[in-house]
């Protein structure tokens, strides 16, 4: 099953108004295009969204390939590829995108070639062009998005940027080409679908090597102020970083290329955090070592494999005495117990349960590790 990510623009309107002179419609959709609303914004135009959904509907939408420039990319993607597809729209933080998506979602369904596939759409949040500041942190909140639904399989991977704004090409093509996976353009007016050829990038990790610490302090979505970095890490890492002023105190923080790069080294490695006496342990445990490197720091696989016992979130690796207790908090996850022995691991599970007073203390006395994963 291929997952393919493309962005939504604003075509299926407007490809609509090149062929119908249709006044009504045009008078409902330029005033939610223009006005610069929101996506939450649009519950608040039913009168005007309902006029929209009722002009493009399935007639509009049956045999008419170019209908939009999302299901034209789609359709040609299908013939060439002979693939089961899994459709991501994902919408810009305006409230026009969102109907756009909102009525692809119904659509892409007439099309016989497309309707086994299964559609999702997804905000991206403060994804706009009206606000710089705003728009920085959308495009990295496209970036994780697309992270997050490539779980690392890239090879299972289309990013399809025919759609949504131009803008965020080049961040996606960067983002494609860092993880080789497939990226697909078609020009709208004509039926070539191109596929944008890799590249041979060669990217120094040294300074993530170095700064490790340092980046992850600031990766999306916190904030750290910049007293409390380093010079040398804040001019070695300058092109990968933005600053912001915040109640008169300057900001440092991951930008949209910081966030591509940042997320390609951590796919290299699983990112933690443990007291030290927790990761001295670690160390002279291989099996539990092998569990974290292989498995663990899989999402997907750490939570199948994750019971809450005693209030205890434990990863339990199956028919083996081997147990890893974690919890996760503001997007960082702390060991604090590993056992490669059946008894001792009952034993300390039913001698203490877990509370706020021990996950501060955690909290509290846990340092940042790392440990290189191995792809099995």
């Amino acid at each position: 099953m291929i997952k393919v990510i493309t962005p939504v623009g604003t075509s299926v309107f407007e490809n609509y108004i090149k062929e119908n002179d249709n006044v009504i419609f045009s008078n409902a959709y330029i005033p939610i295009k223009e006005n610069k609303y929101r996506a939450d914004d649009l519950n608040k135009e039913n009168n005007r969204r309902k006029v929209i959904e009722n002009t493009l509907n399935e007639k509009w939408f049956r045999n008419n390939i170019n209908a939009s420039a999302e299901i034209k990319s789609l359709i040609k993607l299908k013939e060439q590829l002979q693939e089961d597809f899994d459709i991501y729209l994902l919408y810009s933080d305006t409230a026009i995108s969102r109907l756009a998506a909102e009525i692809l979602q119904r659509a892409i369904t007439y099309y016989e070639s497309l309707n086994k596939s299964e559609i999702r759409i997804q905000k991206i949040e403060g994804l706009q062009i009206w606000n710089k500041e705003e728009f920085i942190k959308g495009i990295t909140n496209l970036v994780r998005t697309i992270y997050n639904i490539a779980k690392g399989y890239w090879e299972n991977i289309i990013i399809n940027i025919t759609g949504g704004y131009k803008a965020t090409i080049p961040y996606l093509t960067l983002l494609g080409q860092i993880n080789r996976c497939s990226i697909y353009y078609i020009f709208e007016d004509t039926d070539t679908l191109i596929k944008i050829p890799y590249l041979p990038i060669d990217i120094k990790w040294d300074l993530f090597n170095e700064y490790w610490e340092y980046i992850e302090k600031v990766e999306h979505p916190k904030i750290h102020p910049k007293d409390d970095l380093p010079y040398c890490f804040l001019e070695n890492l300058k092109s990968l970083v933005i600053e912001e002023k915040i109640n008169g105190k300057t900001y440092v923080s991951l930008n949209p290329l910081g966030e591509i790069l940042w997320e390609k080294y951590k796919s290299r490695y699983f990112i933690f955090y443990a007291p030290q006496d927790v990761y001295e342990d670690i160390e002279k445990q291989a099996y539990i070592r092998e569990i974290i490197t292989t498995k663990f720091y899989k999402k997907e696989i750490r939570e199948n494999k994750t019971q809450t016992k005693n209030n205890h979130r434990v990863y339990d690796d199956g028919n083996n005495p081997y147990r890893i207790f974690y919890f996760e908090e503001d997007n960082k996850i702390y060991i604090y117990k590993t056992f490669e022995s059946h008894n001792n691991y009952e034993d300390y599970l039913n001698k203490y349960p877990f509370n706020d007073n021990l996950k501060n203390q955690i909290i509290r006395t846990s340092k940042l590790y790392k440990k290189e994963v191995k792809n099995v």
